[in-house]
């Protein structure tokens, strides 16, 4: 009988994982929380968190795996011209319907102008009892 030969895996810590993916110590936690990312647990740190480790193996296959925007991007035209598509199979009725309604939308969420509170112009008398001590208005109350 020949035994199968056990290579060992190389683990990598949520520090690295997290540099090697470009994310963020939680997000790599969450994942792993979630699911999304296996990971085995080792234990807990002194602080009292899981400490966990990662397959290289997955994190290579991670980094191989194109993005989820990648895929959308080659698979599936710009939302502009999705969105023109769809507009383009409306009757006129219906886009003009629709344009209004888009319309009315906007204004409904656009906050609304504040007006600004003057107080009125003054007058004369007003201009004059402020000034009344000036000595701009009044030259000879400087040397008082």
């Amino acid at each position: 009988m020949t035994s199968a030969r056990h290579e060992p895996r190389a683990l990598l810590t949520i520090a690295e994982v997290a540099r090697l993916l470009h994310l963020s110590d939680d997000t790599v936690r969450r994942q792993i929380k979630e699911g999304d990312l296996p990971a085995i647990r080792l234990g807990t740190t002194p602080q009292g968190r899981a400490r966990y480790r990662i397959a290289q193996d997955v994190v290579n296959r991670l980094l191989q795996t194109p993005t989820l925007d990648a895929q959308i991007t080659k698979t599936a035209p710009p939302a502009s011209e999705r969105l023109q598509a769809v507009f383009a199979q409306l009757s006129d009725e219906q886009q003009e319907t629709l344009i209004a309604q888009a319309i009315e939308w906007a204004q409904r969420e656009s906050p609304a102008p504040t007006a600004v509170k003057r107080s009125p112009e003054p007058d004369q008398a007003e201009i004059a009892r402020r000034f009344a001590t000036s000595r701009l208005l009044h030259p000879g109350l400087a040397g008082e």
